[in-house]
């Protein structure tokens, strides 16, 4: 078997049962979604819930590739691996982004079903077709990013076990390394020259397909993405980040760091 592909199986066999608890919260969500629907006669509630199902998925990332690094402080097994850390990282990611994808189908099949079983609220006709879309790729890469970021952590953490002094307070040092790395960021954007290049190469989405407004009654909520901006700077910096994050986090496993 290619090295890759069992450590594949092996790792989307430690997340089943995480997954399964994942797709019963989603149906349980909805149970009460569809409970608060009936109970206060407005039809909106359902889909608002199912909404916040779509955006909860921002957290499917870091909340498994902490599950899965966890497991390893449990059997130790990496420390015994011969295979690269990119594949013993990639495998984990991989894993995570099939279970990922079946998550947003599932949701995705639960929002047509609520439009069927009630198409005449008035959720569905302010959303655009392409919209869903566009927060289906933003929310994926996001969720990605950030899981990136949690395994950097994660890492540092662990490593820190081997060094002088600070592996006694690692809990302090990473916290003092996160607020670095957070103000070092924060200078960094408030910078002229950095702004100067956001805007530069700034796109406009100032388009119809990004409109979505949503009330319940006489109150609500509104979300609008009319007015939204990308930057390409901000987008290669990202692809940047999350490439050195990745290659970092792998150097410090291929270190064979004892958790």
């Amino acid at each position: 078997m290619n090295p890759f592909r069992g450590l594949l199986v092996k790792e989307l066999k430690i997340m089943k049962s995480h997954f399964y608890g994942v797709i019963l919260t989603l149906f349980f969500t909805v149970l009460i979604g569809f409970a608060l629907t009936h109970y206060f006669k407005e039809g909106n509630i359902l889909p608002a819930f199912l909404f916040a199902l779509f955006f909860a998925h921002i957290l499917f990332y870091p909340i498994f590739i902490l599950y899965s690094l966890n497991f390893e402080t449990k059997t130790q097994g990496w420390l015994h691996n011969p295979n690269r850390g990119s594949y013993l990282l990639s495998s984990k990611l991989v894993a995570i982004s099939i279970y990922f994808v079946m998550s947003i189908v599932i949701t995705i099949f639960l929002a047509i079903g609520s439009y069927y079983y009630n198409p005449g609220v008035s959720f569905y006709d302010n959303i655009p077709v392409v919209l869903p879309l566009y927060l289906l790729l933003f929310i994926t890469c996001l969720s990605f990013y950030f899981g990136l970021w949690f395994c950097f952590y994660w890492f540092v953490y662990y490593s820190l076990k081997n060094v002088p002094i600070l592996g006694r307070v690692r809990s302090v040092s990473l916290f003092i390394i996160v607020v670095v790395q957070m103000f070092i960021s924060g200078l960094i954007g408030e910078s002229d020259w950095y702004k100067q290049l956001v805007h530069m190469s700034e796109l406009d989405l100032n388009v119809d397909w990004l409109h979505f407004n949503f009330f319940v009654q006489s109150d609500g909520f509104t979300f609008n993405m009319a007015d939204s901006t990308i930057s390409i700077v901000e987008i290669l910096l990202y692809i940047v980040t999350a490439s050195l994050l990745f290659i970092t986090s792998t150097w410090l496993l291929e270190k064979k760091v004892e958790v």
